[in-house]
């Protein structure tokens, strides 16, 4: 899979994914690296963090769920 950008609120976000067992994503936001993989329900969530608002995280989460399930 190849890097990609997501947009919300008219900023956009390069998602770069991480190769392993479970796909990972790496975000760069406000300057930290925050990463994104599958939960227990198969949903693409954000680690815990205090980087970024929790509706900015769900809704970056949220497109790249839609942008991998493409593919």
């Amino acid at each position: 899979m190849k890097a990609f950008t997501v947009v919300y609120n008219r900023n956009r976000y390069s998602v770069q994914p991480i190769n392993g067992h479970s796909p990972r994503f790496k975000v760069n936001l406000n300057g930290s690296d925050v990463f994104f993989e599958h939960d227990l329900d198969g949903h693409v969530r954000a680690e815990a963090t205090k980087v970024a608002s929790m509706s900015l995280l769900l809704a970056i989460a949220d497109q790249i769920e839609e942008n991998h399930e493409e593919k």
